[in-house]
């Protein structure tokens, strides 16, 4: 399915559902709202099955990217990942490592020095094959789980 998948960019409204239904299914849909979404500088990208693709359709995945300095080691040309969501029908397929890839391409574009997120434990394995490395120790978001800064070079 990746190579059929189309990303592009969207509005931060069309990511929350996704990252409401996938990542804080026990929140409230508020709280699938990040700080810094509404900014025009920050992009959001959103993973479209060719069959999907039509303005309006819900998006199998949602990525955030937003100029965010890394805690504990800021530098300039930080960007931030974050609100990473694919759908439960649809993980395993690639389309995460597809949506990570072309939030390479983006932020390159945009200038981008180095590529942060915090990433839950149970995905630090996704996100090192692809390159990115853990900062720091294992740190706890209440409610949501344990997590570690990783990071790429862009």
């Amino acid at each position: 399915m990746p190579n059929t998948i189309q990303i592009k960019r969207i509005v931060f409204s069309g990511t929350v559902p996704l990252r409401h239904r996938v990542l804080r299914p026990h929140q409230r849909p508020e709280e699938a709202r990040y700080p810094g979404d509404e900014l025009s500088t920050t992009i959001h990208l959103a993973a479209m099955a060719p069959q999907q693709a039509a303005e309006g359709s819900e998006p199998i995945g949602v990525v955030t990217l937003a100029a965010e300095p890394m805690p504990a080691a800021p530098q300039a040309g930080d960007w931030r990942l974050r609100g990473m969501a694919v759908d439960t029908e649809h993980q395993g397929m690639g389309i995460g490592r597809s949506l990570v890839l072309a939030s390479l391409g983006a932020v390159r574009q945009e200038g981008a020095a180095r590529l942060w997120c915090n990433a839950r434990i149970v995905a630090a394995g996704f996100y090192r094959r692809l390159g990115l490395e853990p900062h720091g120790e294992t740190f706890e978001i209440a409610g949501i789980g344990p997590h570690v800064v990783m990071w790429i070079a862009v």
